[in-house]
């Protein structure tokens, strides 16, 4: 599909009722309002094009930057071109979008190490974390992003900073702490550690439905469905 057909596709999928929710959970301006699933829909259509991925991510456009990230050819795309992307965020939902296509990419460690150190992308840098730890095979730790160690110091990095962090940043380290006690026994005893540290965090969902984990419970489920 021509970027054109793609853009005038996005439009006509939009509504003002998804637009509006969009906003509420942060996203920024300009917005169609796609919902989730004829994005899906969309992304079959187009699969894998990343020329159409570069140009719907220059429209700054959010539910063309989502679309973006659907179609990216991640395994093949630099760091030099991800972090080109992260330049240019204007919200934590993309943030969220971007990690995903990081995760995928061979550079994922140098920009998980780059950006959980930046305000502006910590998100994006935690998002990533969680999706990293979630595709550890405990059986096959060489394909690990990261050892061991290193792990346990993203632990303990949240457990310092995730008090000063933004208010969604909170939840997405929290997600990702989670994501980090479920590989092995050695951090989940370090997660849930951290986790007491931690104490009560505060999180405002704004007009939203999203809700805090209970986070040693949460860890406890992971656990049990093993």
């Amino acid at each position: 599909m021509e970027i054109n057909e793609i853009l005038q596709s996005l439009s006509s999928l939009g509504s003002e009722q998804t637009r509006k929710t969009l906003l509420r959970h942060g996203a920024a301006e300009p917005l169609f309002g796609v919902k989730l699933g004829d994005m899906v829909k969309l992304r079959k259509k187009i699969k894998l094009d990343q020329a159409a991925a570069d140009a719907l991510w220059a429209t700054g456009n959010y539910d063309a930057r989502q679309l973006a990230c659907m179609i990216a050819d991640a395994k093949n795309l630099s760091e030099a071109h991800l972090l080109n992307w992260a330049a240019s965020i204007k919200d934590s939902g993309t943030a969220e979008s971007l990690a995903n296509v990081a995760s995928k990419s061979t550079a994922a460690k140098q920009l998980l190490d780059t950006w959980i150190v930046q305000p502006k992308l910590q998100r994006a840098g935690y998002a990533l974390l969680a999706r990293c730890a979630n595709g550890i095979d405990p059986a096959k730790p060489a394909q690990s992003v990261f050892n061991e160690t290193e792990a346990l110091a993203y632990i303990k990095r949240i457990e310092s900073d995730i008090h000063a962090a933004e208010n969604w940043t909170r939840r997405t380290m929290m997600m990702a702490l989670l994501s980090l006690g479920s590989i092995n026994s050695t951090l989940r005893a370090a997660a849930e550690a951290a986790i007491r540290a931690i104490g009560k965090l505060s999180f405002d969902p704004g007009n939203t439905a999203c809700e805090f984990p209970d986070p040693l419970p949460y860890l406890d489920k992971i656990w049990a469905r093993r």
